[in-house]
């Protein structure tokens, strides 16, 4: 039985799961409306505008907006845009101020927009009194704080003219109707959250977003904005849709666990799904605990422990390469040391695991002692966080998908071989 086998295959199986552009396409043909402008936004922009072809007339506006590093789209009918990401830059706020006099622009006809994670930073428009630079500031503090993604977005939505509605805000009454599709990187799938949901009311205040940052560095202006807004002194986000928005989610985690686990039952291997979330290395413990327990509970058939979501990773001073879920694939390999039977393997399925072009990591028995025998401390590398570093001394390790197209948050996978099969 060849793990590393299954474990390429469960991936594959993901991904296709969540192509954007059948998923769209699919959704569009039950819909059966045609409109006369489309905006597509984040990492999936691309396919998710490939897919809503069909149903937009020739003369339709059409804009789209990714991050730089993102496939693009050959297709001069679309205006295209992109931005920073992780960090928004200037592109990001010229593409911000794009989408908020595109929206002034188009004719009062049903709008479709596609939106998908990564959106966040690739389109920015700073709130009055605020700069480019506070929120790159901000947007680090963040990422280094390991705070869940909810109180990530709360943040963001509040420094934004775009984000937490803004963009909704921007058109006023005009349009008469708008479709929301949306493919969700985020736990719970809260339209509010993916991409910081400019089409979507918000329920987060300033006050949350001020408690959020309580203990960051950030700029202060920053602090004075969010401040201001909790007293009131500044407009919240925006809080009602007004009936205008029909929300329909297209697929999420959820959609690349159900194929990954189905295909890890045709081999015959018992399944179970779950939550990702937390530290990441305390989330490889936890994973691989629980699958040998489950395997313990199944009496030593084949077992696939596969949880979907999103880890975080708290930083304190200088870290090395790597991104959260090799971080969790090297925390896993120090559990799997010395075990012939067992394997984890975690994915970005968006294939770049935080600033590395890796989507993740396969991790087996032999891991540990592997990064050890190549002049690495593989204890080390986990401290100063340069998981990247370790895996990429062991062949076969790091997990390359490149550029997938879509985006619906991260895998860890842990699989054990039925009890006497090699």
């Amino acid at each position: 039985m060849d793990l590393h086998d299954l474990a390429r295959r469960m991936t594959a199986a993901a991904l296709a799961a969540v192509d954007p552009e059948r998923l769209a396409r699919e959704e569009l043909a039950r819909q059966g409306e045609r409109f006369g402008a489309a905006v597509a936004i984040g990492k999936a922009a691309a396919a998710l505008a490939r897919g809503a072809r069909e149903r937009l007339g020739p003369s339709a506006r059409r804009l789209l907006i990714r991050p730089h590093n993102t496939p693009g789209l050959l297709d001069p009918a679309w205006e295209q845009w992109t931005g920073g990401h992780p960090l928004p830059d200037r592109r990001s706020v010229e593409a911000g101020e794009r989408l908020e006099g595109w929206l002034s622009e188009i004719p009062a006809t049903p709008l479709l927009a596609l939106v998908s994670g990564g959106g966040s930073a690739c389109l920015e428009a700073p709130a009055a009194g605020l700069s480019l630079e506070d929120l790159i500031a901000t947007q680090q503090a963040l990422l280094a704080s390991g705070l869940p993604i909810q109180k990530v977005n709360a943040v963001r939505k509040h420094l934004s003219r775009i984000k937490g509605g803004g963009a909704l805000r921007a058109m006023g009454e005009r349009l008469p109707r708008i479709l929301l599709l949306l493919l969700s990187d985020v736990p719970g799938d809260d339209p509010e959250a993916i991409a910081s949901g400019p089409f979507s009311a918000d329920p987060t205040t300033f006050a949350e977003a001020l408690a959020a940052v309580e203990r960051l560095k950030v700029p202060d202006a920053v602090r004075r904005h969010l401040e201001s807004g909790a007293r009131r002194e500044i407009p919240e986000t925006l809080k009602t849709e007004g009936g205008r928005v029909e929300t329909v989610l297209l697929g999420s985690v959820r959609t690349a666990l159900a194929a990954a686990v189905e295909t890890a039952m045709r081999e015959g291997f018992d399944a179970v799904e779950g939550d990702l979330e937390g530290e990441a290395a305390d989330a490889a413990r936890d994973l691989v605990a629980r699958g040998r327990v489950l395997a313990d509970v199944l009496g030593g058939s084949g077992v696939a422990l596969a949880l979907g979501g999103e880890t975080t990773v708290t930083l304190v001073g200088p870290a090395g390469s790597g991104g959260r879920n090799q971080e969790l694939a090297l925390a896993a390999a120090r559990a799997l040391a010395g075990s012939p039977d067992e394997l984890v393997f975690t994915l970005a399925t968006d294939g770049e695991d935080g600033p590395t072009r890796s989507a993740g990591a396969l991790v087996d028995g032999g891991t540990w002692e592997a990064v050890r025998r190549a002049g690495i401390d593989p204890e080390a590398a986990l401290v100063r966080h340069d998981s990247r570093t370790a895996l990429a001394a062991v062949p076969g390790a790091l997990l390359e998908t490149g550029p997938t197209g879509t985006n619906v948050g991260d895998l860890a996978v842990y699989l054990r071989v039925p009890l006497g099969v090699r």
